[in-house]
């Protein structure tokens, strides 16, 4: 989708505030911005109407002489758009001399659609023509398309030339016919009082979308009331950039939020007494219970299951590995590949001993929830029990405080605060005891994802401050975790603005903060940007000193089998130095089925 930030006179006459909208308008995702030109003198020769006593006074009042439109046309060029113009008559070109080359599309209004002798002109440039069809009927557009067709670079827009438009004067099925008529892209030029109308041209085949910009759709101005402002503005490029990831394929895949919703909303049965091993599952020794830990009664009689192979604990929810025979450890060759290289895998505390049953590995990493957290000052022993302490551990500080809260210990509430420094403190006591009876060190890992209305930087620094204090002067170092864009949050997709951004790499950088590189993440955070992750990587490797490895694809396909997504031979990354844990999505289900293969398929690699 490409949108344009059409500034027309709504800059009136200023340069000043022509660079506020360049601003907004790169900000929110333009593709391109274009200014409207008529020659300072002699472009009315008649204005004894009050329509054109109106006009030419607007006119004459938000002029921009050429030389300060090509200063803010090559703005609209560094700030990544296309800089674009329009022009009602080709003579008005000449001001602009060689410069006009400069621009990167010219636009033809409406009002000059059937002006072959100004398209022809503008196309002999050699730049991309776009043109208006607002004001004319069906046979002046169609002949407008057969006489410019051939045009190397040309596009349509669909237009109504009210200002503003009402809803119900669109006319928007005309797009489809518009597309029967040429094989050129196709778009609409919006006038609307509804932005949101530009939403349904999409819908209808729209791909290229000029909108109106203004710092004031309220002011004076006789363009404000058909224009968007900022807020406006920055949503409806939010939106048609992610058209097509919103359209997606015509198959239905389940994401990730989705999968853990259904597992969180939904039931499953569970043992209402013990069952042991050669009994049937029945309604006499089974309750179903949320959430969907496990199997349901229809998952039964899918897959033909009764009996047991395996007791299930009264309280345990009924899974398939309670069908299977219980699964042999990983081999000593895959266990001493795993140690050479300081492969990790992550556990929780409820399933570390099945785990570190099955991948006797040197290296384990702690994912704890808040609840866990919250127990661990009154039951650090009886926690500890749960652990092979001759094993060597990182920590993964909970993403919430509660079941409502992320963690955040800059908050400005203080319960959140306060909370979130809890929290820390708690997995730093953790990491201290865990150092003092296993003898190596234990670096924790945290998402940390909410900004200081301050700024970027001020929450870098404030950021780092809070971690010093509450890891290194303990003696244990706190990494902040590199993030994906789209986080899966409290059942739902939530849009993050901090580790997860090319000017959040600069920002590291400059302060020289540490820490946890996940590549998954950065994998998807560099895809949102549509930049190349790799060199993200190459910036952000010095600083890394706890590395989670996993493959991802898209901008929420995260932890996907290696080999899968976007990040290609992932030995490079097993061979460096320190722990890196292998973040597979949902590994540790199966008693960890989806560890032992990515394991054997490093394994395999390498030999």
């Amino acid at each position: 989708m490409k949108v344009i930030a059409e500034l027309g006179i709504n800059h009136r006459g200023s340069s000043g505030i022509a660079k506020k909208l360049i601003d907004v308008a790169a900000k929110a995702g333009a593709w391109g911005a274009k200014f409207q030109y008529r020659a300072k003198e002699g472009f009315y020769q008649a204005t004894h109407e009050i329509g054109d006593e109106i006009l030419s006074q607007e006119i004459d009042e938000s002029y921009i002489a050429p030389s300060e439109i090509l200063e803010l046309a090559r703005l609209i060029q560094q700030q990544g758009m296309a800089a674009g113009i329009s022009f009602f008559k080709f003579e008005d070109a000449a001001d602009f001399g060689d410069s006009i080359h400069e621009f990167d599309f010219f636009k033809v209004p409406s009002a000059e659609l059937l002006n072959l002798s100004l398209i022809t002109s503008l196309a002999g440039l050699g730049k991309p023509i776009i043109l208006s069809t607002g004001g004319h009927s069906e046979d002046d557009i169609f002949q407008a398309i057969d006489l410019t067709n051939a045009i190397a670079d040309v596009s349509y827009l669909h237009c109504i030339s009210n200002y503003p438009v009402l809803l119900g004067n669109q006319q928007m099925l005309f797009l489809n016919t518009l597309r029967q008529k040429t094989n050129a892209p196709i778009g609409y030029s919006s006038h609307d009082r509804d932005w949101e109308v530009c939403l349904i041209a999409a819908a209808n085949g729209a791909t290229v979308f000029e909108r109106h910009l203004t710092m004031d759709k309220n002011g004076k101005g006789i363009d404000d009331s058909s224009s968007s402002d900022p807020e406006e503005f920055t949503r409806l490029c939010g939106l048609l950039n992610a058209f097509e990831t919103i359209q997606g394929t015509p198959h239905r895949e389940i994401n990730q939020g989705e999968r853990i919703n259904m597992q969180n909303l939904g039931s499953s049965l569970y043992a209402s007494k013990a069952i042991a091993i050669g009994d049937a599952v029945s309604t006499d020794n089974t309750v179903i219970k949320a959430p969907r830990k496990g199997l349901t009664w229809g998952d039964l009689a899918k897959r033909n299951l009764s009996t047991v192979r395996r007791p299930v604990p009264v309280g345990t929810a009924v899974s398939d590995l309670h069908f299977t025979d219980p699964k042999p450890p990983l081999g000593p060759d895959l266990i001493a590949f795993c140690d050479k290289k300081q492969l990790s895998i992550p556990l929780r505390l409820h399933d570390a001993q099945v785990l570190q049953s099955r991948f006797p590995i040197l290296n384990n990493e702690l994912h704890l929830s808040f609840e866990e957290v919250g127990a661990l000052g009154s039951a650090m022993e009886v926690e500890l029990k749960k652990l092979d302490l001759t094993r060597h551990y990182s920590i993964h500080i909970p993403d919430y405080i509660d079941s409502k809260t992320l963690i955040d210990p800059m908050s400005a509430d203080e319960r959140t605060r306060l909370g979130s420094l809890q929290v820390i403190e708690s997995c730093v006591d953790l990491a201290l005891e865990l150092e003092a009876r296993t003898g190596a060190s234990v670096p924790i890992v945290g998402s940390f994802s909410r900004l200081l209305p301050n700024g970027k930087k001020p929450t870098y620094q404030r950021l780092q401050d809070v971690l010093n204090t509450a890891g290194r002067q303990r003696g244990v170092p706190i990494y902040p975790q590199w993030l994906p864009r789209i986080a899966w949050y409290f059942g739902g997709a939530d849009v993050l603005d901090m580790f997860c951004g090319a000017d959040d790499i600069e920002i590291v950088n400059e302060i020289g903060m540490e820490l946890c590189l996940d590549l998954s993440h950065l994998i998807l955070s560099a895809n949102y940007a549509k930049d190349d992750w790799k060199k993200w990587c190459e910036h952000l490797m010095p600083l890394s000193r706890h590395l989670h490895i996993a493959d991802a694809n898209g901008i929420d396909g995260e932890g996907i089998e290696f080999g899968q997504g976007d990040l290609g031979d992932p030995l490079p990354y097993i061979d460096g130095p320190g722990r890196k844990v292998l973040e597979i999505w949902q590994g540790h289900l199966s008693e960890g089925d989806g560890f032992e293969n990515a394991i054997r398929q490093l394994g395999g690699k390498h030999d």
